[in-house]
């Protein structure tokens, strides 16, 4: 059946209204559940989830069919709202009836896994339905498999109903998450960039470090430092920021392909950066019992060496390619620009002192929305319309669709591992393979968390693998703090690291470089975050965890270790540098950042120097 152009145009305003209308009611019912709302888990992830689901297949409809397709859209939105609303429902009967489940209970639970796994697809793609998909035969015919992964046999009544109401499931602590943490901070990010804030990190940034050899370079790294730690994105901060930031360092001289990596490498890792780190930092305290604080206080040197090599390696570049600073009367006072933007700065502050005297992080993060909507009324206020703050949480809402999805479709796979023990099969079999060498264990680790990183969200992978690699590394003498973190650098990095690379195809995108040599360029840039989770993965020292003078020692030796290692990436260290040279320097590089045993910093230091110093009379040797 035939749709025409103007029913076709009648059609998209009502969904438009309409997909509106969802986020700024969603928006609300979660801002009133951070202060107000005393919602059980259940209730919230099925509210949360019956928006989101809703408007995935709202802005994502089938394609096909004509007004048939468009039914089958409202079918699905129709079955995704009723059995939120059953979850909801049945809870206090669930309770009381000791597990009797009647015929209805049954069909709704069978009804919603398919539903997620369909609403999912739309949104994350093929890989993680095909995952969730590969989980459940396994359950189904575990029992048929021999050895260590057999599973004893389960029904798919059984199966269904776990899935749907435990908490390992479908609505349980994944998508709980979700609700509960991460679309706040989304929202948050969403409504500051409203405001204007995101001009004024890349001005304050570029005011700080203009005069710095490739300084609008060094305003990428840490304006998208600052956006990145809150909107949780790789690729969405390197789309917001990288429009401003590639293309003048583009102007400067930089080569198209590093300016796309330096973007890249720089919104990816806001997702490690304390504060908010991407939201993941608060999943991460659920899933492992750690205070947020803790897990914020030990991310953060390890942060810090990542952003200090990308921007002294940006320096280098800069050196490597005669690119001169910024002249001084080209830019803005730092002074001038914190004084006319400071306020930009508040949202932030409130949220880390709530969070640091010990407010709950949902309430801290709405009183972070409320003061962004204050100064966006201050600050920017022909921008603060009704219309264009209704974007904004429509945009926060199409930002978090492919988080929660890909935490539903998680809860398929938690709850399949739970169903069938496979978690601790897979920890052994991860020992069994590594032959109790750590380090094989480690490279395994990083391995599987590249390759599920490649294909889904970073809250997504980390839950995946918290549950399958993380008791491995444990059982291994791997603290829990370092063994969640290492998943979680690793998980956050895959968005850079090819071949499925989104943030890196995002800044290539704006650069015009390709995307191969972007994500090379990409990879040696974030050289420090590659390395450092295995540095802490055996001592905890750069993890602020250990003696005082171990810990002082590990930070000042990974600093020149991180120093040294931007001369081997950028290939540049008082003189352009040979091959040799730096494959030398990387090596002195990584001999420094490891903090245990002292003499390994020592022959670190002493190679870094020899090399230097040749380096140095083979250039005095050379013609002018």
């Amino acid at each position: 059946m035939a749709v025409t152009a103007e029913t076709k145009s009648s059609y998209q305003k009502v969904v438009d209204a309409l997909g509106l209308c969802m986020a700024v009611a969603m928006g609300l019912f979660h801002m009133y559940s951070a202060s107000f709302g005393t919602w059980s888990s259940y209730v919230l992830s099925a509210t949360h989830w019956a928006f989101v689901g809703s408007y995935i297949v709202l802005r994502q409809p089938f394609k096909k069919l004509g007004i048939i397709g468009r039914i089958y859209d409202w079918v699905i939105i129709a079955l995704t709202v009723w059995v939120c609303y059953y979850q909801v429902a049945i809870q206090a009967r669930l309770v009381y009836s000791a597990g009797f489940y009647s015929t209805l209970d049954i069909a709704v639970a069978i009804i919603s896994v398919f539903l997620i796994i369909e609403v999912g697809r739309r949104s994350v793609g093929n890989i993680l339905p095909i995952i969730a998909g590969c989980f459940l035969l396994y359950s189904y015919y575990g029992n048929m498999i021999s050895g260590l992964l057999r599973t004893t046999k389960f029904t798919v009544r059984r199966m269904a109903l776990f899935l749907y109401t435990s908490s390992d499931g479908v609505f349980g602590q994944t998508l709980y998450v979700s609700a509960k943490y991460i679309f706040l901070f989304i929202l948050f990010g969403s409504i500051l960039e409203l405001t204007g804030a995101g001009e004024f990190f890349v001005d304050l940034a570029y005011a700080a470090v203009g005069k710095v050899r490739g300084g609008p370079a060094q305003a990428a790294v840490y304006s998208s430092m600052l956006m990145g730690t809150i909107n949780g994105s790789g690729a969405a901060n390197v789309v917001t920021t990288g429009t401003f930031t590639i293309p003048l360092m583009k102007k400067i001289g930089i080569q198209p392909s590093t300016a796309g990596a330096i973007e890249a490498v720089a919104s990816s890792g806001g997702q490690i950066m304390p504060p908010v780190m991407g939201a993941v930092a608060f999943l991460m305290a659920e899933m492992t019992g750690i205070k947020y604080a803790q897990i914020a206080l030990a991310a953060l040197v390890p942060a810090l060496l990542y952003y200090l090599t990308l921007s002294m390696s940006v320096y280098f570049i800069a050196r490597r390619d005669n690119i001169e600073a910024t002249d001084p009367s080209e830019l803005k006072s730092f002074c001038v620009v914190l004084k006319q933007g400071w306020l930009f700065l508040t949202p932030l502050a409130i949220l880390i002192y709530l969070i640091v005297t010990g407010a709950s992080v949902q309430l801290s993060a709405f009183y972070a929305i409320l003061a962004s909507l204050a100064i966006g009324f201050i600050k920017n206020r022909p921008q603060m319309t009704l219309k264009n703050i209704g974007n904004a949480f429509e945009s926060a809402l199409k930002s978090i669709a492919p988080v929660a999805a890909a935490c539903a479709l998680a809860g398929v796979v938690m709850g399949s591992i739970s169903l069938t023990g496979l978690g601790l099969k897979i920890s052994s079999l991860i020992e069994m393979l590594a032959g109790g060498n750590l380090l094989l264990a480690l490279f395994l680790s990083m391995i599987a968390s590249l390759i599920l990183g490649m294909g889904l969200p970073t809250s997504a992978a980390y839950m995946v693998l918290a549950v399958l690699v993380a008791p491995a590394l444990v059982n291994m003498g791997v603290t829990r703090m370092a063994a969640h973190l290492f998943l979680l650098y690793f998980g956050a990095l895959s968005t850079i690291t090819p071949p499925v690379a989104l943030s890196t195809f995002a800044a290539a995108g704006i650069s015009g470089a390709g995307v191969w040599e972007t994500g090379w360029e990409g990879m040696k840039l974030a050289s420090t975050g590659l390395i450092i989770p295995f540095i802490f993965a055996y001592d905890t020292s750069l993890l602020l965890m250990g003696e005082p003078f171990n810990i002082v020692m590990a930070i000042i030796t990974a600093v020149i270790g991180c120093v040294i290692l931007s001369m081997a990436v950028s290939g540049w260290g008082l003189h352009p540098l040979g091959l040799t040279s730096r494959l030398l320097l990387a090596a002195a590089g990584v001999m420094m950042i490891i903090s245990d045993p002292l003499w390994v910093n020592g022959v670190g230091l002493a190679l870094a120097v020899v090399v230097l110093l040749a380096v140095i009379h083979f250039a005095k040797k050379k013609p002018a």
